[in-house]
């Protein structure tokens, strides 16, 4: 956890010389670490269980595609990636699901 907080989120390189700014830095890659640990246990398949931050940005947050405009609604068209694409549609169905299970609050 140690290393993939301060190489892979940020932590190592703290903003400024300040110690307040510094530890709200460091406690933000921790929660960014944390949702990411909680994305890869409860909604994306297990083929992704043991990826990390990098895999995760280039496979889940970045999808190539063309947004075009039709007939005044927005459009993605994906080519070739369609079956990440339904990956991704599963994986949000799954954090919906864990979303309806919370308690209110």
């Amino acid at each position: 956890m140690h290393d993939i907080t301060k190489n892979e989120l940020g932590a190592a390189v703290p903003p400024c010389g300040r110690f307040g700014a510094n530890a709200a830095w460091y406690r933000l890659s921790l929660l960014t670490y944390n949702v990411l640990s909680a994305l890869k246990s409860l909604a994306l398949p297990p083929a992704l269980s043991t990826a990390r931050p990098k895999r995760l940005r280039f496979t889940l947050f970045t999808l190539a595609g063309r947004l075009i405009t039709q007939c005044g609604a927005a459009v993605l068209r994906v080519g070739a990636e369609a079956e990440r694409l339904a990956g991704l549609i599963a994986a949000r169905h799954q954090l919906a699901l864990v979303a309806q299970a919370l308690p209110a609050g």
